[in-house]
């Protein structure tokens, strides 16, 4: 006789069509883009006046990105995500974004660094898609018939496709986001399924590698030391990660009040960009970074919950490589301006200052409300049967 379960069960129908999208990440996205243009107008006022002479400078422009950046999700998420997986789409998305970084090699340096295109209203960074181009890339490789627990057929493939890509990042130089790049591809390793044996040889190599980077560049060795000891150069390379702590310590619990930063008064370098989290935590306290981090944390649930739910390893991974990209880079913004982690130049996602960095995560959030159209759900006739 067929128990209660198994009736369950047999009625379920799993509704697999074209639905609506993630409808509470929207909003979730929303939110902290109109929390962040409200944010980065206070932080940049100060330096906008001084500057430019236009308070408003800053948020005069961050208003066209992310405008930009919303059109450009809400097309994306009408775009079926299949079509990334499509083999020449890949390869061109992949080689063009490398050529884009060797092209960077070719401009004038800005702060000692070549790592922007510029176009006129703004200047393009094409590391910021690739982080992106290299989970799609992952994606597809993994999703299909490759045996990932092979080292030769699996992990070398996936370590020359990293390398195409950090080559000539190091030579902007861009350290951090060679970073970036190494542990987005651990992570896609990790969801693709290779041995724990093969993902722990790879961090010692990665570990290794690190180090030479860092002690042929003085600059990175010089870096490390700071971080450690902070105090040590208080006027110089300690500088930024000092101020940054001062301005969250005065912040306190409830903060100061929007738009009574002391340290946005040119104290803080980088107020409206890298360090924009320490005027939000002086501003509005311990208490309102933590609601801004509880936000992020459900746009990485709502993230999780897309990839759990779709019915193909392709889509799994891509909705993961997202969500899982996304948080990497709010773990690090987070960790630099605490003084838990050295600086590394990576944006407060949704919320820092820059065109490409807005752009190019409200897009991959785009391709994520996308699979989340066609992720498992339950009909209503499915549910009324379970009762």
């Amino acid at each position: 006789m067929e128990s209660a379960v198994t009736a369950k069960k047999r009625n379920k129908k799993i509704e697999l069509k074209r639905h609506s999208f993630d409808f509470p990440l929207f909003i979730g996205v929303l939110t902290i883009c109109a929390f962040g243009l409200v944010m980065m107008y206070s932080a940049s006022y100060y330096y906008g006046l001084t500057k430019y002479g236009d308070g408003a400078y800053f948020i005069k422009r961050q208003l066209i990105f992310v405008a930009i950046g919303m059109f450009v999700m809400l097309v994306l998420s009408n775009i079926k995500y299949s079509v990334y997986r499509n083999g020449t789409v890949n390869i061109l998305a992949y080689f063009g974004v490398m050529g884009l970084i060797f092209l960077t090699l070719l401009f004038p340096p800005i702060n000692e660094a070549r790592r922007w295109i510029p176009l006129g209203f703004f200047n393009l960074q094409p590391t910021e898609i690739a982080k992106f181009v290299l989970v799609i890339t992952l994606s597809n490789i993994m999703s299909r018939k490759v045996n990932m627990q092979n080292l030769i057929v699996g992990i070398v493939p996936t370590l020359l496709i990293l390398l195409g890509f950090s080559l000539p990042t190091v030579l902007q130089p861009n350290f951090s986001m060679v970073v970036m790049f190494a542990l987005t591809t651990y992570l896609m390793l990790y969801l693709g399924g290779t041995l724990r044996s093969h993902r722990l040889l790879l961090v010692l190599l990665g570990a290794a590698a690190i180090v030479v980077l860092i002690m042929i560049q003085g600059y990175r060795l010089n870096r490390i030391s700071t971080f450690i000891n902070p105090e040590a150069d208080p006027t110089g390379s300690g500088y930024q990660g000092m101020q940054s702590r001062i301005a969250l310590g005065n912040g306190g619990f409830f903060g100061t009040g929007l738009n009574f930063s002391r340290q946005k008064l040119l104290f803080l370098p980088e107020r409206e960009n890298d360090y924009i989290l320490s005027i939000i935590g002086e501003e509005l306290g311990f208490l309102g970074v933590i609601i801004l981090l509880a936000g992020y944390f459900f746009i990485i649930y709502r993230g999780i919950t897309i990839a759990l739910r779709c019915p193909d390893k392709f889509g799994r991974l891509l909705a993961g490589g997202i969500t899982g990209v996304f948080a990497i880079q709010v773990i690090i913004n987070v960790g630099v301006a605490s003084g838990a982690l050295p600086s590394t130049g990576q944006t407060l996602p949704l919320i820092s200052y820059g065109g490409t960095s807005m752009i190019v995560f409200l897009a991959a959030l785009g391709i994520l409300l996308n699979i989340s159209r066609f992720t498992e759900v339950e009909t209503k006739n499915a549910r009324r049967n379970e009762k």
